[in-house]
């Protein structure tokens, strides 16, 4: 008997030491889980940077008609992103219909796109109205562009060359009638109209 009391813990210590590389094992990979789902995560809302390409997209205007950002290559684009409860927005606004009378003829587009959900999206049209706008506006009630541009808020503008890339990017508003906010954009469209002067005459 005394024999079999002094062999039996002996005899039960491997079962513990591999209960504990267990638990250590399994306390390891819960951990690398949990790491690379928020490396996922990060990596999902990584900004949209200068440098790349705009992701592309289609929406439809308010006249239903669908609008790609990608029909708009050769010309430079002004993306804003804006909706009818941002007070921001609509300080932005008149500035913005300011530069796409001075620069249209030049070969700047404007997109404005609203984010404004199901709930509010009635509110655009009269909005639109209200402010005089000329300029396209487009429509993501469903969220399409939000993941795409990694959304922070609205205003948000992002101004893409004639290949598609993104130039410039501005979260907030800004006055664009002032023309220290336009040196990216006077200088996109001027390379442009060097460009179509330096091409070879149509045969």
């Amino acid at each position: 008997m005394a024999e079999e009391s002094l062999t039996s813990p002996a005899a039960q210590a491997p079962p513990r030491a591999a209960s504990k590389l267990v638990i250590g094992l399994a306390a390891v990979a819960i951990l690398a889980l949990a790491f690379g789902v928020v490396w996922m995560q990060s990596a999902k809302y990584e900004p949209l940077t200068v440098g790349k390409v705009a992701p592309d997209f289609e929406l439809p205007g308010l006249d239903e008609q669908s609008v790609r950002l990608s029909d708009f290559r050769g010309k430079v684009v002004f993306l804003n992103f804006w909706a009818t409860w941002c007070k921001p927005c609509r300080e932005e606004m008149p500035s913005m219909e300011v530069l796409y009378k001075n620069f249209e003829r030049d070969g700047l587009v404007v997109l404005a796109v609203s984010i404004d959900r199901v709930t509010t999206k009635k509110d655009i049209p009269p909005f639109v109205k209200s402010m005089s706008l000329t300029f396209p506006v487009l429509v993501d009630s469903w969220g399409q562009t939000d993941k795409r541009y990694k959304l922070m808020g609205v205003p948000e503008t992002y101004i893409i060359d004639q290949q598609g890339v993104l130039r410039e990017k501005v979260i907030g508003p800004k006055d664009w009638t002032v023309l220290d906010n336009l040196n990216t954009i006077t200088g996109l469209l001027k390379t442009g109209a060097r460009s179509v002067q330096g091409a070879p005459p149509a045969t």
